[in-house]
């Protein structure tokens, strides 16, 4: 029958025989993590049978967007942003709004870091996060996110959404990529920087984050602080991986039949991407292992960033561009759900259908991916970040992630730095007089910003617009303690006494954002004007 948008609706009734992702055959997956993730895209797969779907039998112009969510170029966004096209340019203030770079988490400056949680708990706090996060919780409401062809259009659609509400907090913000394979080579990967303090946290002994930069982060249904279990199950993703992926030669690794019946004749392997990407989904743990509650988790959108990335590379190199538009698998019932055809209704984004997410917009106007962090003994910090090192102990020089204090760093022969903040001894990451901080006693100054856009922000209200945020990580502008041993209004001074040692230390440029706030007359960047 025919619904009043002029759609068909079609009941589609599946095939009753036993997919690949029976128990059975999950139980025959190379891991542990993608046995799970089989069982949970097979689940998926189950519940989406009896849905009816919408297949489009579009004809004439394109319907106008009707919010920013559905735009794909700058245009259409500066309309809704209310920016100011000058020489065919938009401002949304002081700020241009462009295309974006989404760069490796660990790879972004302070600043933009800094700005990106900032963001997001903005998002968080206005209920626009949990909004959309919520499209992914239930089968009903995204059941092509899963369990065939459609699972990496719908998800580009999916994480460009939350992109595009960021980009309202700030306009420049691009959405970062975990790229986990910096992680998994580590002795202990639970024990890398990105799980420390200053970026994503790791759970306290009942599993809640309470530290971090999502610390006390709650659940969409704000019953409880979202869970991680880093380590306890899976294994993160590794470069073989990606690379067999990324060099395939056709399409079937990529818009694959993940969850096929017996007799579908086009069934995927173990390599496919839906399968592997589960990898760090299981790792993480907690709330990301599942997948109705992996939007509870932030890093839910840095991964996908990922899984986009290796997309893109893909479709890059494998693909012309009229390909890359319009190769998609054929409709057939026997290899998937209705849901993943070609001219379905990409379920809640109407009027889009799964083709739809193939387009070359997403990355002609919005957005493009930095490379991966890659090294060589000629470009040993070719990394980019004080939070990975150039590991030359392991075959080719590869980046990895730094580690914790008290991680494991046994391995390493090649003289290479690979904790963070301290020194590996005896195989072991730990302080050393050269590498910590000089304690501060009670006469000495212990209240300070952490960033040093803190003070525009705090005039501009953030302190009360983004509390968790502000009242951690400008504790000196919002008022939360009171420097005893400078003026925060002296704009050229250092604030702390430590400023030239920490400057001959190299500080001025691996601190750049603290010390710019707090140690400006010692690293001579009085006249410099922070972009905030």
């Amino acid at each position: 029958m025919w619904n009043h948008n002029g759609l068909l609706l079609v009941g589609v009734l599946l095939l009753t025989a036993q997919s690949i992702n029976s128990m059975e055959n999950c139980n025959d997956a190379p891991t542990e993590a993608i046995k799970i993730t089989c069982k949970q895209i097979g689940k998926w797969d189950e519940n989406t049978k009896d849905l009816p779907v919408t297949l489009s039998v579009r004809s004439g112009g394109a319907r106008e967007p009707r919010s920013a969510y559905e735009c794909l170029d700058i245009s259409c966004l500066c309309r809704f942003f209310k920016g100011t096209r000058i020489f065919n340019k938009c401002l949304i203030g002081t700020k241009t709004l462009g295309k974006v770079v989404r760069k490796e988490y660990r790879v972004m400056s302070d600043g933009e870091r800094l700005r990106f949680h900032g963001a997001m708990w903005r998002i968080k706090q206005s209920g626009e996060y949990d909004k959309i996060s919520r499209v992914h919780s239930s089968f009903q409401t995204s059941p092509g996110a899963h369990s065939g062809p459609a699972f990496l259009p719908w998800h580009r659609e999916f994480i460009k959404r939350v992109e595009i509400a960021l980009r309202q907090v700030d306009p420049t913000i691009g959405l970062p990529y975990w790229d986990s394979t910096l992680d998994e080579s580590l002795p202990d990967p639970t024990m890398s920087v990105l799980w420390s303090d200053e970026l994503m946290g790791k759970p306290d002994s009942d599993g809640h984050v309470r530290r971090g930069a999502f610390r006390n982060w709650t659940i969409l249904d704000g019953s409880r602080y979202f869970r991680r279990n880093i380590g306890a199950r899976g294994q993160l993703m590794t470069r073989r991986e990606i690379d067999t992926v990324v060099t395939a030669r056709d399409m079937s690794l990529l818009l694959s039949f993940t969850a096929p019946q017996r007799h579908c004749g086009k069934a995927g392997d173990w390599s496919a991407l839906e399968y592997i990407h589960g990898n760090p989904h299981v790792y993480t743990g907690g709330d990301m292992a599942v997948i109705p509650t992996a939007t509870h988790d932030p890093i839910f959108f840095l991964h996908h960033s990922m899984m986009d990335l290796i997309w893109e590379e893909w479709r890059i190199s494998r693909q012309s561009r009229s390909e890359r538009e319009t190769a998609y698998p054929q409709n057939d019932e026997a290899c998937s759900s209705a849901a993943h055809f070609a001219n379905t209704t990409m379920t809640p984004f109407w009027p889009m259908v799964n083709m739809d997410g193939l387009s070359n917009k997403y990355t002609d106007n919005l957005y493009e991916y930095a490379p991966r962090p890659t090294c060589t003994r000629l470009k040993p910090n070719g990394c980019g970040s004080k939070y990975l090192f150039c590991d030359f102990s392991h075959g080719q020089p590869r980046c990895a992630s730094k580690m914790m204090l008290g991680g494991r760093c046994n391995g390493y022969s090649s003289n290479e730095e690979p904790c963070y903040n301290g020194k590996c001894v005896r195989g072991v990451c730990v302080t050393t007089s050269e590498t910590a901080t000089q304690p501060v006693s009670p006469t000495e100054e212990d209240c300070f910003n952490d960033d040093q856009c803190c003070g525009p922000w705090a005039a501009r209200g953030e302190c009360t617009r983004n509390p968790p945020y502000m009242l951690t990580y400008c504790k000196a502008s919002c008022g939360v303690c009171t420097p005893k041993t400078y003026d925060l209004k002296a704009r050229c001074s250092n604030r702390h006494g430590n400023c030239a040692r920490m400057r001959n230390e190299g500080h001025c440029q691996s601190k750049a954002s603290w010390m710019w706030e707090n140690c400006r007359r010692a690293c001579k960047m009085c006249r410099q004007k922070p972009k905030c």
